[in-house]
This record gives C-alpha cells, sequence and structure tokens, in this order.
C-alpha cells in the first residue's frame, strides 16, 4: 500500500515499549505524567489499568504494552502515562496511555516517511499510520485514534 507521506510529515512524540520506538503526533496529546495511583475497575479488559484523577476529570488508562500484546511489566520510574485527545461519536475524549519511556519530540520529514509494511490479513496494523527512518532507528508513527476500536472507546468512557 503507498501513501502520500507528505500527509504524516510533523511533530510527533517518540516514546518506547520494550526497545521498540513509536512516534504519536504532538497534536493529539494533552499533556505526560509520571503514573499515577489507578484506581481499577473490575470487568475490563486486562489492557484497561483503570480511571485516574486528573484536574476533576475521570481519565481511562490503558497500558499500550498489554494493548499490543506484548509482555507486561513492572512500572518504573521511566514509565509514563500520555494523555491522548480524540474524537468519539463529534465529542472530545481523553485516555491515558502507559508507556515504557517518553523519549523526544522529532521533526519528521516527508523523505523519512515509508508506508507501513503489510504483515498479511490476519494481522491488524491499521493503527500504523507509517513507519520512519530518524537517526538510524525506525520509528512506528501510530494513528493514536484507532488503536483502540470504537467499542472499546465506547466501553471505557462509560466507566
Amino acid at each position: 500500500m503507498s501513501v502520500d507521506t507528505a500527509e504524516f510529515e510533523g511533530k510527533y512524540l517518540t516514546f518506547n515499549l520494550l526497545e521498540e520506538f513509536y512516534g504519536v503526533s504532538v497534536g493529539s496529546i494533552l499533556q505526560i505524567i509520571a503514573i499515577p495511583d489507578i484506581t481499577k475497575i473490575p470487568q475490563t479488559p486486562a489492557f484497561v489499568k483503570g480511571v485516574i484523577n486528573l484536574r476533576g476529570r475521570i481519565i481511562p488508562v490503558v497500558d499500550l504494552r498489554l494493548k499490543f500484546l506484548l509482555e507486561e511489566q513492572v512500572y518504573d520510574d521511566r514509565t509514563s502515562v500520555i494523555i491522548i485527545k480524540m474524537k468519539l461519536d463529534g465529542r472530545e475524549i481523553f485516555i491515558g496511555v502507559i508507556v515504557d519511556k517518553v523519549n523526544e519530540v522529532i521533526d519528521i520529514n516527508k523523505n523519512e516517511i515509508e508506508s507501513s509494511p503489510s504483515f498479511g490479513v490476519d494481522l491488524d496494523t491499521q493503527f500504523i499510520l507509517a513507519m520512519a527512518k530518524v537517526k538510524n532507528k525506525v520509528v512506528s508513527l501510530l494513528d493514536i485514534g484507532k488503536i483502540l476500536t470504537n467499542k472499546e472507546l465506547m466501553q471505557i468512557q462509560d466507566m
């Protein structure tokens, strides 16, 4: 699948899960915080760690490692929560995503971007916009709005 790489140019916050690098457009980020106390919610998917109270707003928190079916890790002083804003049914919602380590904000140019590879029909990678080659590293550029399905978003918004 070929993409217009210019479409994905811009500033991205980069972070790690395991040793892999990921990027999210800075336009979708509200803030980055250290791991706070998380209130667990019964009968939610394993990747939903619970909710936090951020300045009076209840925000669901998702462990991105678990959502991506990676092994769980004990949180440490580098573990962070990225508070993301997105649209659901025309309204703005916020979710927190837990990542191993936040790195830096980088400018990604169209000549550094390639289409995301096709892995076959059984693997859902629609949340990967493209791949970028930056500073001798490959960064998976994520469409944060597609990491969770609409059904999952509705479930966690009803918490």
